[in-house]
């Protein structure tokens, strides 16, 4: 449930000592986007907060190991093995030219998105992703300052290019998950 100790919104996978797991599993460029995007989002930790992050790839990643922390995902369900052990059950789910939110799919290789998930054996840790559909979409991810202060993100919020240059008219759904982590039915979906 949620609660005090964790409540969602996009960030709060950002305490409890994250850990950065960049996929390896995709194609050389998709791998080679969630390794540098990791390292980047590692950068901007250590410049911005004055923080050291464990950046790891998801063939080394154990749960065990990481225990009670923050988990950042880079990449998607077909790109970071680590996404199904901590993702897996989430209705929302992002795979290569398609996210798909409960029963409802938005197809495209050039989708960006943001989500967070708790994580199954912490009271307090959350799970996020930062993640597309394609090298695109990983492209459009990569946009958004989500380290500056006061920047706010749901617990869900998918993408396309277009919200780089026209804003908000390129979200094409977001919304929080209900006090159950369930989707429930308050969410927006653009519908084409």
């Amino acid at each position: 449930m949620k609660g005090a100790r964790r409540n969602g919104t996009f960030k709060e996978a950002f305490r409890h000592r994250m850990v950065f797991v960049y996929g390896t599993s995709g194609n050389r460029e998709e791998n080679e986007w969630a390794r540098n995007k990791a390292r980047y989002d590692a950068e901007s930790w250590y410049y911005r907060a004055n923080g050291a992050v464990d950046v790891v790839a998801d063939r080394d990643f154990r749960p065990e190991r990481h225990a009670g922390r923050g988990v950042v995902l880079y990449g998607n369900a077909d790109t970071n093995r680590a996404w199904a052990s901590l993702m897996g059950d989430c209705p929302v789910q992002v795979r290569r030219g398609e996210v798909r939110i409960g029963d409802r799919s938005i197809a495209g290789t050039d989708l960006g998105a943001y989500l967070v998930w708790p994580r199954k054996d912490s009271e307090t840790a959350g799970i996020a992703a930062v993640t597309g559909t394609g090298i695109t979409g990983f492209r459009v991810a990569f946009a958004n300052q989500y380290f500056a202060g006061g920047s706010g993100f749901p617990d869900f919020m998918i993408f396309g290019p277009e919200m780089l240059s026209e804003g908000a008219e390129g979200v094409r759904a977001a919304g929080f998950f209900d006090n159950d982590w369930s989707l429930g039915d308050d969410f927006f979906l653009r519908e084409e």
